[in-house]
């Protein structure tokens, strides 16, 4: 059966990069920023827990929040102010992956209990169903200014594909030829995609797509990489796993190799999951404690984000002024979206 995950692409990477890791350690520990670090709780639409998943250069970040014990919805927050976006009719669950710099938000709303389409809201107050590749489910992750929207669908019961839907219509990227594992994750302003594909060898590669033709980015020795964003110069971020098992972040620089971006000091992998212009890479990497913690790195320097008071945090996308967009623990052990803003 196909295998199009219900969350965002990060619940994937996350089961990679836990305490079970083999714990020698291959990349050099990067060095660790001493910077403050100020932390907005932004809370939940009510409900237990929240998670904010983007953020454009607005400062507007785009999530989704448990409502009550029934409802999950997708938000728009900006300076202390939640903007909740519709679900469909009948739906009582709609995630929000992806935000462009007008506003425009992108994730996927529940049809049934079991299936969803990926969904486009345009606006606050509308929201429209993108549809399938003729399988029952379908994410979007990322939209561009022009609108362009790219994720993955199902194209029957056993096979998907990563999609680009523009101009009202959805259309099948190509892949490296396995049957699934197959998404888009991010699309730069020139229209340039990255994402993952898997090989008929069963290999899941990092993939970059320019005018629909696809290219083998490999991975780091691993059998295994994705990925997950890409900025406007062409500058390529994602994770990968090592000949050892651990996965790492790495980094392609435009028309370069992929390198290994180092981790934090004590713990043995990391993974990238945002990018900006300004070559500011966010992610989340274990700590010598060994949970999981949002991190920012810039030129070889790594700054741990840290928690609101749990365990746990993860960073999901930075923008131009590198605010920061994630999700924490709480001491309740509860997840809160959060916005990071780090001075060095």
């Amino acid at each position: 059966m196909s295998r199009i995950r219900l969350a965002s692409f990060i619940a994937f990477a996350l089961a990679a990069c836990d305490e079970t890791t083999p714990k020698g350690i291959t990349a050099p520990d990067a060095v660790v920023q001493t910077a403050t670090v100020t932390k907005r709780d932004i809370g939940t639409l009510g409900g237990t827990n929240g998670y904010a998943m983007a953020i454009n250069d607005s400062n507007q970040v785009a999530g989704h929040s448990d409502v009550n014990s029934t409802t999950h919805k997708a938000f728009i927050w900006k300076a202390g102010h939640f903007t909740v976006l519709p679900n469909l009719a009948g739906s009582n669950t709609s995630v929000a992956n992806g935000i462009n710099s007008k506003g425009q938000v992108v994730g996927y709303v529940s049809i049934t209990q079991i299936n969803f389409h990926a969904s486009l809201w345009r606006t606050p107050t509308t929201v429209q169903d993108l549809g399938t590749l003729g399988g029952p489910r379908s994410i979007a992750y990322a939209i561009d200014t022009a609108g362009t929207v790219v994720g993955a669908s199902d194209i029957n019961q056993y096979r998907n594909a990563p999609f680009i839907w523009q101009n009202g219509k959805m259309t099948a990227l190509p892949t490296l030829g396995g049957p699934d594992d197959h998404a888009a994750f991010a699309i730069n302003a020139t229209g340039v995609i990255v994402g993952q594909s898997e090989t008929s060898l069963g290999k899941h590669r990092a993939v970059r797509w320019v005018n629909g033709v696809i290219t083998d980015l490999e991975d780091l020795g691993g059998g295994m990489a994705f990925a997950a964003g890409i900025n406007d110069l062409g500058d390529i971020v994602g994770g990968s796993r090592l000949p050892n098992n651990q996965i790492h972040a790495f980094l392609i620089l435009h028309g370069g190799v992929m390198m290994v971006v180092g981790v934090l000091s004590g713990g043995v992998c990391c993974q990238a999951t945002g990018f900006n212009n300004q070559g500011q890479i966010v992610g989340f990497a274990t700590t010598a404690a060994g949970p999981n913690h949002g991190f920012t790195w810039k030129n070889g320097v790594m700054t741990d984000l840290g928690t609101l008071g749990g365990t746990f945090s993860q960073a999901n996308g930075v923008n131009k002024n590198g605010k920061v967009a994630g999700f924490s623990h709480t001491p309740s052990i509860v997840n809160h979206g959060i916005v990071w803003t780090v001075t060095p």
